[in-house]
This record gives C-alpha cells, structure tokens and sequence, in this order.
C-alpha cells in the first residue's frame, strides 16, 4: 500500500515538473551566437546581460554563448574588459554574432578592490593601478621595485646596492609606531601573502588602495594600506611558450670621499709603506643572468599559466650575491556551463644568499690606505692575529678584505603558497566563493668566523679570534593558513546597479625557530659540525628557541550602488577579532563609505570627456608588533646567577607587565579627489586631498616599579595625525603614426605629526630617540619624537664655525658662541621630504621604442654619520679621514656632533631607461615575437649630497625592528650606491 502511495506521488510530481518547464521553456526564447575582436579572434568571458531582465551568462573559450531569454526581452548588452559595452537589438533573430570594438575610455578599465572588482568609472575610492607594461625594467629582482616612483604617495626605497636588501615601503607617510608600516599584500585574492614568494616576471598587474575606506574591508590590517598583487592567468587557445632573459653588469657609481695614501701620510697618519685603494679591493663589475620560461594556454574550459623564474644575482661586493628559482602555476577549470569556476595557484620559490658583511664598505673608507692587504700567513700581524691579513687593534676596525674572504654569511630561504578557491554562481549575478590557502616560509641563517678573524663589529657581535673560531646557526619557519567565503550579489533595478557583498575570514599565524652559537673550535672547519666546539662542553653556548602564534576573524560586508553611471555609492564594514589584542579589547569594528558623482553628465563642459568627484571617510586598524604583549612575560636575567643544586642557575624576573586594555591602533581618514579625461581621452588625471588621524598607537612605555612588577608595558599611548595631496597626469602626446609618445608624471606630499602622547610619558618627554653609535658616540642623540611635532626630526648643537684653536663653535642659545655641544640643541633638521614626483615618457618609432623615468624627492636632510665620525684630520693616528667638500684641516677638536654633518639630501635621478626593438617575423613561423633591449638603472642623479646614496631613509635600520620616529639617519653600514646595464630578449613561440 505505501509502494503504491509512493508511486503515485512521484508519478505526479514528475507530470508537474514536466508540464511547469513545458511552460517555461515555452515562454523563453533561445539565442546564441559568437563573440570576436576587430581581428576576428574569439573573446572568452564576454559578459552578455538582458537589458531589464536579470538575466545573461558569458562566452565560453571558444567565444560562443547561448541564453534562454524571456520573450519580452528584445535587446542585449555585450561588455569586455577593455572593449566598449554594446547594445543589440534582438528582433526574431535566434543567432546574433558581434565583434567587439576597443574602448577609447580608461574609465571601462577593470579595477581590484578588495573582495572583488570594480569599473573605474564606479570607483569612490583613491585607488591606484599599475599594468605590467607601466613597471619599471631591468634587472628587477624585488617585486616593490616594479612600482618605484610610479604612483603618487606611495614612496618605495633601498639606499645603496645590496642586493639582498629589501625595500623600504609607505603609503601616504607613516601610520603606525610598530613594525606594521608597510602595506597589506594580497596576492591573487590571498590577504597576508609574502611579496617576496613572487618573482616580478609573474606579475600582471598591482593595485594600490590608498585611503581608509578603500582599505577598511581588510580591518586590523588595513591602516598602512594595501596593495592588491594579481600574477598572470592562462587564456584560451593554442599553447603558446615564452622566454625572457636578461645578462646585467653592475658597477660601484660612488664611494665615500677619503684621503688617498699620500694625503694620509700628509695629515700625520702612520706609514706602513702600502698604496691600497680598499674599496677597489673589495669590489667588482657584478655579473648577473635572469631566465624566465613560461607556459600558457587552454580549451574546453581549463586554462593555464605555468612559469619557471631563475636568478643568478651578484652583489659589488665580493663573495655577495644570491641565486633563486621560483616556480609558478595558475589553472582555471570552468564546468556547468560555466557557472563553476576553480582555481588552484601554486608557488615555490628557493633562494640561496651570501649577504657578507655590511661593515665592508666602512671599513674600506676608514682603513689605512697604507696598509698592505696582505701580510705572511704565518706572522702575527698587529692585532695579533695570525691568518694571512693585515690587521691592527682600533675599536670598530678591520681589514674589509678579511671580512669578506674569511667569513660567511649565508642563509637558505624556502617559500611555498598553494591557494585553491571555488566559485558557483547559484542564480545569475549571485556567486558564492570558498578559499583556501596555505603559506609557510623558512629561512635557515649559517654563520661562521675561524679563529683567524679579527671582525668583530657583525651582527653576532663576536670575533673568531676572541672566541677561537666562532659558529653560529639559526632556523626560522613561518607559516599561515586561511579560509574564507564570500557570497556577492550583482543586478540592476532600471537605471540602478547593484553589487552587495558578504563575507566570513579566518587566518592563524605560527612562527617558530632555534639558534645556537658557539665558539672554541678543535679546528677551523666550517659551521656545520658545532658538535666540535668546546662551548658546548663549557656551558658557554648561546642557544634559543622560541615559538609564537595568533589568529585572526572577521565578518565583513560592501554595498556598492551605480546609479545610471552617473552616482555612485560604496559602504563597507568589517567586524574582526585578534587574539594579539587585550582579553578587554579583542573585537573592533572598521567601517566605511564613500560617494562619486560624474559632474560631465550634469553638463557639457568643453574639452572634458569625464569628470568625476569623489570623497570618503573610513576606519582601519593596526595589529600590535607581535604576539603576547598584552600579557605579563618573565625572562631569565643574566649576570644574577646564583649556585645551587651543585649548578648555577639564572633568577627569572617580570621583563613586561600585562595589559587587558591593549587594543588595535585606530586610523580615521578622509579623502576628496577628482578623476578626469579630456581631449578626446588624450589627457587622464587623478588628484586627491587626504586627512587623517591615527589613535591608540602602540608603544613600549617605561613605568616605576613599583607598583608594576616590571618598568616596561605595552600601551596606546599616542596619536599621529597627516594630511596630504597627490596628482596623476598621463597624455597621449602623439597617440597615432608611426611616431608616439606618452608621458606620465606625479606628484605627492606628505606632513606628518605627533598629535599627542597620552598622560603615560610626562609632559615635554619624547620617543623614538637614537644615536650617533659606535666607537664613542653611543650617548649623543641626534633624533627625537615630541608630542605637537612633526615625525622625523634632528636635534642637536648648531654649528657656528670654528675658534682661533681650531675647537667648535656651537649657538648657545642667547645670541651668542660657545665650544660647549651640550649648551643647546634644537632642531637641526627633518628626515623626511616636503614631497616626492616621478616622471615617465614612452616614445614609439615603427619597431624602435623608448622608456626613460626621472624619479625625485625634495626638502628631506640626511645625517651624513661618516662625517659625523671620521670627517676630521684628528683621527688619522687611527682611522682614515672623510674629505667630503666640508672637510677642513683646520679642525683642531675631537669630533663633536652638530648640524655641520647635517646636510640637503634633495635629489632628481634618470632612475630608469630601456631601449628596444621588435624584429618583423613571418605570421606563420615558430616564433610569434621576438624583442631585444638595452636596459639603464641609477644612470646618474643629481643633488648636492655628498654621502653615496641621497635616497629618503624611512626608518634607522640599526635598532630590530627599524625605528620609524628615526628617519633619516645615513648609517655608515650602507652599501655604495651602484649603476647597472642590463642586455635582454623577450621571445615568443
């Protein structure tokens, strides 16, 4: 009875299903057709929509589509990426081919936003986006050197030419005490990714989210900024297989003025009968080589992108440099008609470095120039060393030759990223999208310093000398996971466009690591057997470990409204949740909006094709440094050991106070702009007024013990406020014929201040504080951050010449001289520029091209420390004297700090050119293209600076992390600065 119950159940919902799509499908109509460019070539991902019905899909690979339509639905709209959107009418027709005309106007341009795109005529945001034909060229081994000096307000810098160095990168100034000063990276979607795990011949496009409200959808890691990094995906079609390659040579352009060995032995320095040039002996035309093969392709719904990156990078110094290959691969599979879409990115990268010793180049100026590079391998030379080298006992001193050849300084790095994500659109214009990625990093560091080395200035701080040979290894591993869904949303109500967007994150952090160093070897080896050092044995082993976590949730959502291309509306917020804040503060909500009108629809202005006002407001956050500091911590304290037990044992003591209240730093920015085109789209332009106020800062404060158990605790305690302007023009000059030429300039300002300091410092106290350094000066402070003043500044003696004793002279505050440095200090001078620009031309000639890019910054002073230490003929008896164009013999006193080794560090450099040509091929040969170029980098610079390098110095990279209050401080560890040629081919099969 209930089979029989059963089947007439199904029997009748079947006829039901039947006849309900029998009346469906007889009240649609079918339409189908294909879509190709002005060549006739088939365009894959074409959207096609109903005009007032929401309904639509896309063309396939093969540029084919096929819709069901209501019958009342009588026109379509094609739009593309690049294309200008069409209307169609249908009339009776069931086949409808189109061809896609190229779009005249960059507001059709597709831009990456958080979470998702948008056209650029929607955008209400300062967004910023840069293509791989506007990077810069060469040998370009870092991703941020792609986007040096191409958009305004965001400011990117490595002083000297170490080429394993990293850049330094701000966005719109400093937002942040901590050591989250540079941008978020999200890579293809993945938030948090490493830079450094993409190789720049990988890269298709990054885009720049500059203000809050744009930067609000990623919360507590949004205030520094974010850049949106997207890598190069397949297409359809035949495979298709290129190369690129490149050979770069690279020379030293400057050393740090000094005394030759005649001028030495003039000024009183000791004779030891040598003539050596120390900076030519210690560097070299540096030879590199690039290759990059890739793959790409597709049909039947999968397409690809497959690329192997190696680089074999030397540095000017010797024995420095790195090689590394990456590897890459991009795969697309679309199924269901192409409702379901999968991706799966995977990268792997390994790098091999030998960083040397950043004291070389220092040493190299301040060595006697007398000096022999070598001396018998079997004597004992002046410092008492045995060894084959030349040495003498001088604080801060060694031969920079026997630095680099006698000691390594190698790490291994190792980075793997594999994210997959799965997109279905459930209904059309409702997509649902799952992610998930995986991040991990390991960098193991070898150290090694036999027993004949005198260098004891490293980063280990040891000698192998003092030590009897000195060892030392460490292994780093980092690793994050994430997870995300989003749910978005597109349709249209007659003239409104409407996009909504909602989301679920979730991403946990581990960072581990062990080191040891031990000295006190049987035999100078190398580090790798620290099983035979005595240290060990002896109890006088450094050995670490340590392992740290976090994570991260967040519930977020955007509304974006386009009402008949004319206004536009965004509104975005974030709830997130950090295990890193106080147990009172772990929650902060982030929100946003922002508005755009199109002021060329309201009126015919002449000459304006597009003019579009903007303004927004939103909120960001900062993490804390890193984890655990809102919590008490105890630490073992060294020289209090006591015996007992038969051992000796080290006393734990509180090293931080807890603090539930910790919470993230609050940033609130507003921003107006402008975007327009004009003549004909020949001329584009962006420009944009900010405001902004970054609370609850994070800091390190000392408090009395007691009450607190310990004197330092983590708290917000302070408030920084900026407000700047930026401009972006671009022209077509000559945009037809056989001759073209494009240009490009921008232009950026600055002005950042320490607003206040909570009742936690005392009132007239400052942070952020450092010092000259070492041999001598480690108390002579010569930067500050005062509550009310701008970040960056110098303070000091200022000078006023020189006594008839040859002593200095310093302002001593009343009107009037004296030789006393400590009478008065003020402000000498500000680390950071009054405003930054670059500009780029692109000039065509049938097959020839040209690209050449000044870059500069303006108003910013430079603590030239080399100066500050050796600028004086006193030192001879020791150290070799800088002779800048400062110097003077007649400087009887021992070096004193002022604002005489404060100098103008302004500069205009020719930062890039590139000279190529494509060779005419036969359209049915193996190689589809083939170009070959010449390639300039730092090809000459102008400015009054007398140190190596003028390039900003955003933070003092002598404290870990780098003291962002410090900017602008030359330490003399800073590499020469170099100038590169670089010979390459692109070739396509």
């Amino acid at each position: 009875m209930k089979i029989a119950f059963i089947l007439r159940v199904f029997c009748i919902s079947v006829f039901c299903l039947f006849f309900s799509l029998s009346s469906i499908f007889a009240q649609n109509k079918r339409i189908s057709g294909k879509v190709t460019d002005a060549t006739g070539a088939t365009l894959s991902g074409v959207s096609i929509r109903a005009k007032n019905a929401n309904v639509g899909g896309t063309t396939d690979n093969n540029g084919s589509y096929s819709i069901s339509l209501p019958q009342k639905v009588n026109t379509l709209v094609f739009s593309s990426v690049g294309f200008a959107t069409q209307e169609i009418s249908i009339g009776d027709k069931t086949t409808l081919d189109v061809r896609m005309t190229p779009s005249t106007s960059q507001l059709t341009d597709v831009v990456v936003v958080g979470y998702g795109t948008q056209r650029k005529r929607e955008v209400t945001s300062a967004v910023t986006s840069v293509s791989a034909e506007q990077f810069n060229k060469g040998n370009v081994t870092d991703v941020a050197q792609l986007l040096q000096g191409k958009v305004a307000g965001l400011s990117i810098s490595r002083p000297g030419g170490d080429p394993n160095s990293g850049f330094s990168i701000r966005l719109r100034g400093l937002s942040s005490f901590g050591a989250n000063s540079q941008p978020l990276v999200v890579v293809d979607g993945q938030v948090g990714a490493d830079l450094n795990s993409i190789d720049p011949n990988d890269i298709a496009s990054i885009d720049v989210l500059k203000d809050a409200s744009a930067a609000a959808i990623y919360g507590t890691r949004g205030s520094a900024g974010v850049l949106i990094v997207t890598t190069k995906k397949g297409t359809s079609g035949p495979p298709r297989v290129s190369y690129n390659g490149s050979v770069t040579a690279e020379d030293p352009s400057k050393f740090t003025a000094h005394m030759n060995a005649s001028q030495y032995i003039a000024a009183g320095g000791p004779n030891l009968g040598s003539n050596t040039d120390w900076n030519k002996e210690i560097s070299r035309t540096a030879i590199s080589h690039t290759h990059n093969l890739s793959f790409s392709g597709g049909s039947n719904g999968t397409t690809y992108n497959a690329s192997v990156n190696y680089r074999d990078n030397q540095g000017v110094a010797i024995k420095t440099g790195f090689r590394q290959i990456n590897a890459r691969l991009n795969l697309t599979q679309r199924a269901l008609q192409n409702k379901l879409v999968f991706n799966l990115n995977v990268t792997t990268g390994r790098r091999e470095a030998h960083q040397g010793f950043s004291e070389a180049f220092k040493y190299a100026t301040i060595f006697n120039p007398t000096a022999p590079v070598h001396v018998a391998p079997d004597s004992v030379n002046f410092a008492g060393v045995k060894g084959g080298y030349f040495e003498s006992n001088f604080v801060d001193y060694a031969n920079p030759v026997a630095v680099l050849e006698q000691n390594t300084n190698d790490y291994t790095a190792k980075r793997i990223n594999v994210q997959g994500s799965a997109e279905y659109e459930i209904v059309p214009g409702l997509k649902f999208l799952v992610r998930y990625a995986q991040q991990s990093f390991s960098n193991f560091r070898t150290a090694f310093l036999p027993r004949t080395s005198f260098h004891s200035r490293n980063f280990l701080g040891v000698s192998g000398f003092a030590r009897n040979g000195y060892a030392y290894k460490a292994d780093d591993e980092n690793s994050n996971q994430l997870y995300e869904n989003t749910l978005t949303y597109d349709t249209k109500f007659n003239k409104l466009n409407v996009t909504a967007l909602a989301g679920y994150s979730y991403q946990s952090f581990l960072s581990q690591g062990t080191s040891i160093g031990a000295g006190n070897f049987v035999t100078d080896l190398t580090a790798d057997n620290l099983g035979t050092a005595l240290d060990l044995g002896a109890g006088l082993a450094n050995i670490t470990s340590y392992k740290n976590g976090s994570r991260l949730a967040a519930f977020f959502g955007r509304l974006n409204l386009n009402y008949n291309n004319f206004a536009f509306l965004s509104a975005t917020l974030r709830r997130e949740g950090s295990t890193q804040f106080g147990v009172n503060n772990k929650w902060g909500m982030f929100p946003a909006v922002s508005a755009g009108l199109d002021i060329s629809k309201l009126a015919v202005i002449p000459k304006v094709d597009n003019l579009k006002l903007r303004a927004s407001y939103g909120i960001t956050g900062s993490l804390p440094p890193s984890s655990y500091l809102s919590l008490s911590t105890f630490t073992a304290t060294q020289g209090t050991e006591f015996f007992a037990g038969g051992t000796w044992l080290a006393p734990y003591a509180p090293n931080r106070n807890a603090n539930p209240d910790l919470k993230w730093e609050r940033k609130a920015e507003f921003d107006a702009g402008l975007d327009f085109t004009m003549f004909n789209n020949k001329l584009s332009g962006t420009a944009d007024y900010y405001s902004r106020t970054t609370s609850d800062l994070i800091f390190n404060v000392t408090v009395p013990v007691p009450p607190n158990l310990a004197n330092r605790t983590w708290k917000n305690v302070g408030t920084l406020s900026s407000t700047g302007f930026e401009l972006a023009l671009n022209y077509d000059v000559l945009p037809k014929g056989n001759f073209t030429w494009k240009t490009g300039a921008n232009f950026s300002t600055n002005h950042t201040k320490l607003s206040k300091l909570s009742a936690d410092i005392a009132p007239g106290s400052y942070i952020g504080e450092t010092n000259l350094g070492t041999p001598g000066q480690e108390a002579t402070q010569i930067t500050r951050a005062y509550a009310g003043q701008d970040i960056g500044l110098f303070w000091g003696p200022v000078y006023k010449g020189l006594d008839k004793n040859g002593k200095y002279l310093f302002d001593n505050g009343k009107g009037g001289d004296t030789t006393d440095e400590n009478a008065y200090r003020t402000l000498i001078g500000k680390g950071l520029p009054k405003f930054e620009f670059g500009w780029t031309n692109t000039f065509s000639y049938k097959n020839f091209d040209l690209n050449f890019f000044f870059r500069g910054s303006v108003g910013h002073d430079l603590i030239n420390t080399y100066r500050g230490f050796y600028e004086n003929a006193t030192v001879v008896s020791a150290y070799n004297a800088v002779t800048t164009k400062y110097y003077n013999p007649n400087v009887k006193d021992g070096q004193k700090f002022s604002s005489l080794f404060v100098e103008k560090g302004t500069f205009v450099k020719l930062d890039n050119a590139t000279l190529g040509y494509n060779f005419p091929l036969p359209k049915t040969g193996l190689v589809r293209s083939l170009r070959a170029y010449i390639n300039g980098q730092n090809l000459f610079i102008i400015t009054n600076y007398t140190g190596v390098d003028p390039e900003v110095r955003y933070a003092d990279q002598s404290t870990n992390p780098p003291n962002v209050l410090a900017p602008g401080v030359d330490r003399r560890e800073t590499w020469v600065r170099t100038r590169s040629f670089t010979f390459g081919v692109n070739v396509g099969f």
